[in-house]
């Protein structure tokens, strides 16, 4: 328990060092805020951090998400791994792709929610990224369908598909992976990276990516598992290939594809 308590403490400081160490006051305020009342009053605009320069939405949460120290243990693992190609399956501002562009990374994001793709489309091009970043506005699942999203305003990243159309929810058409390989032109040979953050339908992304798992030759993973069955995803990956497994954080898992 104490252990925990300081490691919490300290993730906390490098979120508030990441708003000092760029000026970003304004964020500050509103990280101590949502804290302390777990409500968000930031009003959006343009806010710098080490991962880029992003545009964010008024009221919602997206000063959190391109704080480096938000997710880090994911951040720290990717600068870790060998790649030359990402692709963000769940991609919400893009802050993954472009922090990942400058690297010198060629990315491909996929988001299907309209008001985040745009969001991607304008932070794409206030960071000079579009050399590097390739935004697609659709849904990445088991096959060509539609489905109906709730859309959350606060929490971008938690959009999430439900059975039939209701208040706040936008019709979304679904690929398969697999269907549009051509279309984006990944080669079995690339070193690929892929973060899969789909609220829930991460089998199913996979499922339809069947092809593209068994024929690459340098492929690691990071899935997020907390809303997943995360022995189903083990399982339906090891029938596709040879894969070493491992935890991150306590949301998300990696898969390393072994090489035969």
């Amino acid at each position: 328990m104490i252990l925990r308590f300081f490691n919490r403490v300290t993730l906390y400081c490098l979120y508030c060092w990441e708003y000092i160490r760029h000026s970003e006051w304004n964020s500050l305020k509103h990280a101590i805020k949502l804290r302390l009342t777990g409500k968000s009053d930031a009003k959006g605009g343009v806010i710098t951090s080490s991962m880029g320069i992003f545009k964010t939405r008024p009221y919602s949460l997206d000063f959190q998400y391109i704080n480096y120290a938000y997710e880090i243990q994911i951040k720290r693992f990717i600068e870790l791994q060998d790649f030359t190609h990402f692709l963000d399956i769940g991609a919400c501002l893009g802050e993954y792709s472009i922090w990942l562009g400058k690297k010198g990374k060629q990315c491909l994001a996929f988001e299907p929610v309209s008001a985040s793709f745009n969001m991607i489309e304008q932070n794409i091009k206030l960071n000079n990224m579009e050399q590097w970043v390739k935004a697609y506005n659709h849904g990445l699942g088991r096959e060509q369908a539609f489905e109906h999203f709730k859309l959350n305003e606060k929490n971008p990243g938690a959009n999430h598909r439900v059975n039939r159309p209701e208040k706040n929810t936008e019709c979304i058409k679904l690929y398969s992976l697999d269907e549009k390989l051509s279309e984006i032109g990944i080669l079995p040979e690339y070193k690929i990276l892929m973060k899969i953050d789909v609220e829930g339908m991460e089998l199913e992304v996979l499922e339809g990516a069947n092809d593209f798992i068994t024929n690459a030759r340098h492929l690691i993973m990071i899935i997020e598992e907390v809303l997943s069955d995360g022995n189903s995803i083990r399982k339906k990956l090891s029938e596709m290939a040879d894969f070493e497994f491992g935890k991150i954080d306590k949301y998300n898992i990696y898969a390393r594809k072994i090489l035969q």
